[in-house]
């Protein structure tokens, strides 16, 4: 794979097919945090509140700051509203659901990630778009992996390192471009990091550029 079919491409499963090629790219914490980013997109799918929990809480357990009894009683609310919907002929919550069961399986097999992405494909309205949109969620966890450098800790000054805590506790990324502007003031010159920030996202947990402010892999 090129730098520009990377950049361009709109079929996740070749996305991920190459990272998982390349080594230490596709951790476990970044690919669970992709298989419940997938869950994320069809969340507004989910009728009961039980499910739309489910993700928030799976999200924190792919992060590692939930654990196996919350995820699991989060589960298991949300199963019994998904065997209503289907009971009710809600055809389109059920798929919803069954992406959301899928990327919690995922958070325990790292065989099952793609599997994830697969059903939130089949449970959006437009499955083309549905792939477009996670190649680009894939490039927002993953970064581009034809140009790794090094990043500086003396790019992590107080205000980029407030920035990149607060996006990341409260999962708002629209304060993205602030942290491109807190970034260069710091002396980053990489055109590529600065525009990422500045760039329309999309922006989700696992964000190279936040993980890399925060160090985390």
């Amino acid at each position: 794979m090129t730098e520009a079919y990377w950049l361009t491409c709109v079929d996740p499963g070749e996305l991920l097919r190459s990272a998982r090629r390349k080594k230490n790219l596709l951790t476990d914490r970044k690919f669970r945090l992709f298989a419940v980013a997938c869950a994320r997109s069809v969340r507004p799918l989910l009728a009961s509140d039980n499910g739309r929990r489910a993700v928030e809480v799976a999200e924190r357990y792919a992060d590692g700051s939930a654990t196996t009894h919350e995820m699991s009683v989060a589960q298991l609310d949300a199963i019994r509203d998904s065997a209503e919907a289907e009971d009710l002929g809600g055809a389109s919550e059920y798929k919803a659901n069954q992406a959301l069961f899928a990327a919690i399986n995922a958070c325990d097999d790292r065989d099952r990630f793609a599997f994830a992405a697969e059903c939130a494909v089949d449970a959006a309205a437009d499955p083309q778009l549905e792939r477009a949109q996670q190649c680009a969620l894939l490039r927002d966890i993953l970064g581009n992996p034809f140009r790794p450098f090094a990043f500086s800790s003396a790019w992590r000054s107080s205000t980029v390192l407030t920035l990149a805590a607060q996006m990341y506790e409260s999962r708002d990324f629209s304060a993205m471009p602030i942290l491109g502007d807190a970034l260069q003031e710091a002396g980053c010159d990489r055109a590529y990091v600065l525009d990422h920030c500045r760039g329309p996202g999309p922006h989700v947990g696992g964000c190279w550029v936040v993980d890399l402010v925060l160090d985390k892999e």
